[in-house]
């Protein structure tokens, strides 16, 4: 799979339960994040001139949820919040960490919704092993 880097990508998590207004009701919503957004990324490793990403780079912020503004997000009770890689590449360590890579778990909008890297990110780098 493609390592995950600053130049791209795409994480979906899907359902993403959040009180819908005027009745408050939970409804699923796709939630999505933005690779670019991932803070802090591995400074000092570049693939295509970007800063790859380890198990620690976060994406700040997800989309898709903002419908649900009542009462946020079932489980989390928050709306667009980061998004955090569960399992990275232990085969390939960035400054000592995991990398990600494409198809890594994800839990999108603070435990609200489980997801994946789905788009990637670069096409040079490939990480094949677990």
């Amino acid at each position: 799979m493609f390592g995950n880097s600053q130049m791209g990508g795409l994480n979906l998590g899907f359902p993403d339960i959040c009180l819908t207004p005027p009745a408050a009701l939970p409804i699923p919503y796709p939630n999505i994040s933005l690779g670019p957004v991932g803070f802090p990324p591995a400074f000092k490793i570049f693939w295509m001139c970007t800063p790859s990403h380890n198990i620690l780079t976060m994406p700040l912020f997800s989309l898709g949820d903002t419908p649900g503004v009542m009462g946020f997000g079932v489980v989390s009770h928050l709306i667009m919040s980061p998004t955090r890689p569960v399992i990275g590449a232990f085969t390939m360590l960035l400054m000592g960490l995991p990398a990600t890579r494409l198809t890594t778990i994800n839990i999108q909008n603070t435990l609200n919704s489980p997801g994946m890297t789905i788009v990637p990110a670069q096409v040079k780098v490939i990480i094949l092993k677990p």
